[in-house]
Order: structure tokens, then sequence, then C-alpha cells
């Protein structure tokens, strides 16, 4: 990744499944959203639309959606 909002975004994706696995009974669940993350770093490096991500993002729980950084997060939702 190149991008340099797509790489925080990564970078809290595997900062947020890394705290998670600790709680074996939450591990499938945080991997989900791990990968859910981690798309739509995919789609920010993609230069996908703005529309778009912010929707990707509204479509996560909030729990993940509060990992994400705010740079990263209000880029696509202002």
């Amino acid at each position: 990744m190149k991008n340099k909002k797509a790489i925080a975004l990564r970078d809290a994706a595997i900062k947020y499944r890394r705290s998670m696995l600790e709680f074996t009974e939450s591990a499938v669940v945080a991997q989900q959203d791990y990968d859910d993350l981690i798309s739509i770093a995919q789609m920010i490096e993609n230069d996908e639309s703005k529309e778009s991500i912010a929707q990707a993002m509204w479509k996560l729980d909030t729990l993940v959606r509060d990992v994400i950084p705010d740079s990263v997060y209000n880029t696509y939702n202002r």
C-alpha cells in the first residue's frame, strides 16, 4: 500500500485484531472485523469514491468504526 490513509487504516486493523485475539471466543469475529477494515483500506488504496468508502465504514459496528483513525474517518465522512 502506498496511500497514507490506507496504511493508517491497515495498521489500526492489525492492532485491533491483535488485541481481540486475546479472547479466543471473539477470534472469529475479530478476523471478520479485520477483513472488513482491510477491505476498506484497499478501497482507499484503489481510490474508490468517497461515497463508497463512507458507506462501507457506516456498515461497521460502532466498536470497529472507532478503530479507524480520525484522520481517515473524517476524510470520507465529512
